[in-house]
């Protein structure tokens, strides 16, 4: 008895000694997967094979993993745009596009710094409640956002959920139409041109609302117009953003804090004000002339962004008739 255990055991060993091992200081994460689609699961009698990932954080980057994130578990390509901004100390800014919408913004001293900081930016969209363990793994020289506003209870909140409604209107965030405006205005340049809405009404004093952006449709039947108005630009938001899951995501893209406040807007034109008192006497106010140089070489970079390509030339010796008669053409 005494020799088969031996030899059990050192059968044990020897297997374990096969087996891969990860190195010493290896930190691994759990990253929920993309659920399945309705079609997906019904293929698959009901049971969705997408798994979670598990990625190996260490001494990686935010943009490793969010380019590793984006291309095993969206299956797409993350497009980076790159913008020059007259400020000192961040003068170059990106920006993340995933399918034609955009996602993380980011600043820095340099291309590379704006472009990681995009990239961080866009993982807490997507996976927020990945945040934590991303900040605790990543290196020391990650940037801290000190002052990003805090959605975590709407990061346990569904997009179609209908009681965002009154979330928003408690925690004074916009609206899920207004939310939806600013989306279309952000990423395709029209606000309310490309809504489109069809009211009927039912019995029970109920009223089914149809509600159009584009090739995206959402149908709500709700008991007033207001509400239905706002639970069809829940499920249009969520047809736009496939990749987003919580309500959180949609307000740190398009919500109160993504956009200047009023505040932020007096601040600017009060700037405006005090460079009157650099005037001096019998003699033009540089400061003024400096701050409209400013702005009109920010309008022409707007208006150089929309200039046609060229101009189509004809020219004179093309014919101008009918090409059918051969006796027309020069052979």
């Amino acid at each position: 008895c005494r020799r088969w255990a031996d030899r059990r055991k050192y059968t044990k060993a020897r297997k374990t000694l096969q087996y891969p091992t990860l190195p010493e200081g290896t930190k691994l994460i759990t990253i929920p997967a993309q659920p399945a689609n309705t079609g997906e699961e019904n293929a698959g009698g009901g049971k969705t094979t997408k798994r979670d990932w598990v990625m190996n954080m260490n001494g990686r980057s935010y943009l490793s993993v969010f380019h590793e994130y984006v291309r095993r578990a969206l299956q797409k390509q993350p497009v980076y745009e790159f913008k020059q901004l007259e400020n000192a100390s961040t003068p170059y800014q990106a920006t993340v596009f995933i399918g034609g919408m955009q996602y993380g913004v980011g600043h820095g001293s340099s291309k590379r710094q704006a472009k990681s900081a995009a990239a961080r930016n866009s993982i807490h969209i997507l996976i927020p409640e990945m945040k934590d363990e991303l900040d605790e793994h990543a290196p020391n020289n990650a940037p801290n956002d000190a002052n990003e506003p805090d959605f975590t209870f709407f990061d346990y909140v569904g997009i179609e959920d209908p009681r965002i409604t009154e979330f928003c209107a408690a925690t004074c965030e916009p609206s899920p139409h207004a939310i939806l405006r600013t989306c279309l205005l952000r990423n395709f340049g029209a606000g309310d041109r490309h809504i489109h809405t069809e009211m009927k009404k039912l019995e029970y004093q109920k009223i089914e609302l149809t509600m159009k952006v584009g090739k995206h449709t959402a149908t709500v039947i709700s008991k007033n117009k207001k509400m239905a108005k706002q639970r069809a630009s829940q499920s249009i938001l969520q047809a736009l953003h496939p990749h987003v899951r919580s309500w959180g995501s949609l307000l740190r893209l398009y919500g109160s804090r993504s956009v200047k406040s009023c505040k932020e807007k007096k601040l600017e034109e009060q700037q405006i004000t005090l460079l009157q008192d650099k005037a001096r006497h019998n003699e033009p106010n540089y400061a003024v002339l400096d701050k409209l140089r400013n702005e009109m070489r920010k309008l022409r970079e707007r208006d150089e962004a929309v200039v046609p390509i060229g101009t189509l030339l004809v020219h004179e010796d093309l014919p101008t008739h009918s090409g059918s008669n051969l006796n027309n053409v020069d052979l």
